[in-house]
């Protein structure tokens, strides 16, 4: 497309040549003269000097060094609606082939081989369900949503409209319940739902589990990385983001906006409250307000960790002075 209708589609405006013909989009080392590629981040400025891409989407006042530029408000934004543009998702025609099991209602719904939707369950319109899906008997699935290959929507569990289940996403498997007793563990049965918004993602292999009773809500918004976990009884707020390796234990609230960075883990029955980011590697053992940022373990406030972390640098050239201290008060007490 022209460079000036990409620009009105990415809600940028062109400084340079407009008429410039665009094929595609690609990174500032990999883009050739036909391409269009992006700086969010000024670490790649020498990177956006030499690249041979024949337009760069920009911020409002990075400097253009005599390219040709679009000037956006977000230029990463405008990257990943360039993006979307050059590479649609596909949309595959409504219909239930014959070799799926459909025992509830799919209407206008896609349904492809070798998945299951079971009895009472209810697949909305334009929703994609892919080979090996299972929607088991009384779940619901809303509008537009897309069910990658090999992931679940447990018996009676609820998925909102436009929302994706990346393959071998769970919504409902069991809750990790069981009591212990002098002859072992004794299970708990799980027979509450897991519950999950509207314009949710759940990455590969990402796990949300069915309560004991009551519901395991996942807010709406809110994006989960691959092999992230919320345990049972959770309510996950809305525009939560929650990145890989991430667990929440069970009976645990967030508010909206938390944001959990790599391999965090929050501890169960706590809260935390909305706008709360939790660094990456962090174990958060007790409550967290709104708007405060916890790491480490235990997760302390974030400006505490860093005088903790700095400290610890320092500490073999303490223990050195500590022990030449020492060793000069032995002195002294032996004259």
């Amino acid at each position: 497309m022209r460079l000036a209708d990409l620009a009105l589609a990415v809600g940028g405006t062109v400084e340079g040549d407009a008429s410039l013909d665009v094929r595609g989009v690609a990174g500032l080392e990999e883009a050739g003269p036909d391409e269009v590629s992006f700086l969010s981040n000024r670490r790649y400025a020498t990177l956006f000097r030499a690249s041979r891409a024949g337009a760069v989407l920009v911020g409002r006042n990075e400097p253009a060094h005599g390219r040709t530029v679009v000037r956006c408000h977000d230029a990463y934004l405008a990257f990943a609606k360039a993006l979307a543009l050059f590479h649609p998702s596909p949309k595959p025609e409504p219909g239930i082939s014959p070799l799926a099991v459909v025992e509830g209602a799919a209407e206008g719904a896609t349904v492809l081989p070798f998945a299951y939707i079971g009895p009472g369950a209810s697949v909305g319109a334009r929703t994609v369900v892919q080979p090996h899906c299972y929607v088991g008997p009384g779940a619901s699935v809303g509008v537009d949503c897309l069910l990658m290959a090999g992931s679940v929507v447990m018996d009676g569990c609820v998925v909102g409209d436009r929302t994706v289940l990346n393959p071998g996403a769970v919504v409902g498997g069991e809750g990790f319940g069981f009591v212990p007793t002098a002859r072992g563990l004794v299970k708990i049965p799980q027979t509450g739902r897991a519950v999950v918004g509207n314009d949710v993602e759940i990455g590969a292999n990402s796990c949300v589990d069915r309560a004991a009773l009551g519901d395991t809500r996942v807010g709406s918004g809110s994006k989960l990385d691959n092999l992230v976990q919320v345990g049972h009884g959770v309510e996950l707020g809305e525009h939560n983001v929650l990145v890989a390796y991430s667990a929440i234990a069970g009976s645990t609230r967030t508010g909206a906006g938390v944001t959990m960075a790599a391999r965090t883990l929050v501890l169960g029955h706590l809260d935390v409250g909305a706008g709360a980011t939790i660094g990456a590697m962090s174990m958060v053992t007790s409550d967290v307000p709104a708007g405060e940022r916890r790491t480490g373990i235990p997760a302390l406030d974030h400006r505490d960790w860093l005088r903790v972390a700095n400290a610890t640098k320092e500490l073999p050239e303490l223990l050195k002075r500590v022990a030449a201290l020492e060793a000069r008060l032995a002195d002294d007490s032996t004259r």
